[in-house]
């Protein structure tokens, strides 16, 4: 199974779903997949715990899920954020509205039960949803407890604004003060409302003082993946080397993470940040991923020590083109580097990048790919070699040395042709059947060989 595949239990049946997209939004956590008949999924979690899973045709305009996929912070699956809800969460099981009243009372204050009950809106109807946040508000005004009366009118005008519930109640007399309070001294309630801080902060996370204090809140609360996730958004819209610097660190506390997944997906979308591509390209070269390094040394300047050359020439020597191509445009950069570092290291291991070559390309393409290097290294022989080919093959005058040159670098089925052509310009002389019959025995056509090698002793005995 895919990292972003997973699987669903409606009662005994198993649904599977692939993760499109998850949203990080205030305290809670949506993920948006799709089912194999291309049917639409939201898991709704409330701070990293899964509270149920519903199937959706379209969603409500100005819905806390249309507003999480907007204002929230979106990663696109996969992600190690969204692998990590999920495989903290399995299984995953859909549970009945009921059931979910159920599990929210136990577990949950009323004032967040309430707040987690809006993240339903487009999937349960919203009467049954309105109907239960007005009965807690109701239980709080027949007990007396006007602030935690204020807190539920709060939601309901956010929710329901248009009900008679939220607008003959939200201008009663006895909430004035604490309507006074919420839009004259909103700080000053923050400890008591600790739901309206984080909408208020989070709001406002651009101011650097509101960052901070949103952070140290979720610090509190050990709310690691949201720390990352704005750590991520932050670094995004305003790159810095402190912020990467941060990030880092959360990454390094959290080893369950896929720190360099995260990175990758970063260097997407900046890649002007420096600091960050140079922490991939070390990563790259510790863990021998050649074609990665290939492709970030091709688009970014940078400026290699000794040992990360070394490194690299260490990846060169060690690749294989044949089992692993690779664009010739994103090596030469590297071979460049190293053996202009290393110019003894040169001569081999051009041989066995252009031999690869060979096998796709002509020899004139060969040459022009060689030419930055022979203007900047004297006397390279593989380069030597590709140019005496070059000369050569425009002179059908000497096609058995250019079938010498193909054989020496493994180019068998050229060297065919280059002595067969050899052999009926020149029928009395021997070695092109000599060379035929070689080449034929390297290619494992021993017929083949044995026939040529017959017609050489033929003729030479006729000689």
């Amino acid at each position: 199974m895919r990292q972003d595949q997973f699987l669903l239990y409606d009662h005994k049946k198993q649904i599977s779903l692939k993760a499109e997209r998850a949203a990080f939004y205030l305290q809670g956590q949506i993920i948006e997949a799709f089912s194999e008949k291309n049917e639409v999924y939201y898991l709704i979690f409330y701070k990293y715990h899964f509270l149920t899973a519903v199937k959706t045709t379209k969603l409500r305009r100005h819905s806390y899920i249309e507003h999480a996929f907007k204002k929230g912070i979106v990663f696109e699956s996969p992600h190690p954020l969204i692998k990590i809800l999920l495989s903290s969460n399995q299984p995953c099981q859909c549970i009945s509205f009921k059931q979910l009243l159920k599990k929210l009372e136990r577990q949950y204050t009323p004032q967040e039960k309430s707040f987690i009950l809006t993240f339903f809106e487009s999937l349960i109807p919203k009467r049954d949803l309105f109907n239960e946040i007005k009965s807690v508000y109701y239980e709080y005004r027949r007990n007396g407890d006007y602030f935690s009366g204020y807190q539920m009118i709060r939601l309901i005008m956010e929710f329901a604004p248009k009900t008679s519930l939220a607008v003959s109640h939200s201008n009663d007399m006895i909430f004035s003060k604490y309507a006074w309070q919420y839009s004259e001294k909103p700080e000053k309630l923050f400890a008591k409302d600790p739901i309206f801080a984080e909408k208020t902060l989070y709001s406002q996370r651009e101011d650097e003082v509101c960052f901070q204090q949103l952070i140290d809140r979720l610090e509190k609360e050990s709310r690691w993946m949201d720390l990352i996730a704005l750590s991520i958004q932050k670094l995004i819209a305003s790159p810095s080397p402190d912020c990467y610097a941060h990030l880092l660190r959360l990454l390094a506390q959290h080893t369950e993470i896929d720190s360099l997944h995260i990175q990758e997906s970063l260097s997407f979308q900046l890649p002007a940040f420096l600091p960050l591509q140079k922490d991939l390209l070390e990563k790259y070269i510790q863990n021998h991923a050649a074609d990665k390094v290939f492709k970030l040394m091709k688009t970014n300047a940078f400026q290699l020590d000794d040992s990360q050359i070394y490194a690299v020439g260490e990846m060169l020597e060690e690749w294989e083109p044949d089992t692993q191509p690779v664009q010739p445009e994103l090596l030469y950069p590297l071979i460049k580097r190293y053996i202009s570092r290393f110019p003894e290291k040169a001569d081999k291991l051009l041989k066995k990048f252009v031999i690869s070559l060979l096998n796709t390309h002509e020899l004139p393409y060969i040459q022009n790919w060689l030419k930055p290097l022979k203007d900047k290294n004297k006397k390279l022989a593989i380069v030597e070699k590709i140019d005496m080919m070059q000369k050569l093959y425009e002179d059908p005058d000497d096609m058995q040395q250019l079938g010498e040159l193909y054989f020496e670098l493994s180019q068998l089925d050229k060297a065919v042709e280059c002595f067969s052509w050899e052999m009926e310009l020149k029928p009395a002389d021997p070695r092109p059947l000599q060379w035929l019959a070689k080449t034929y025995h390297e290619k494992g056509m021993d017929y083949e060989s044995d026939a040529y090698r017959q017609l050489c002793i033929q003729l030479q005995k006729r000689a």
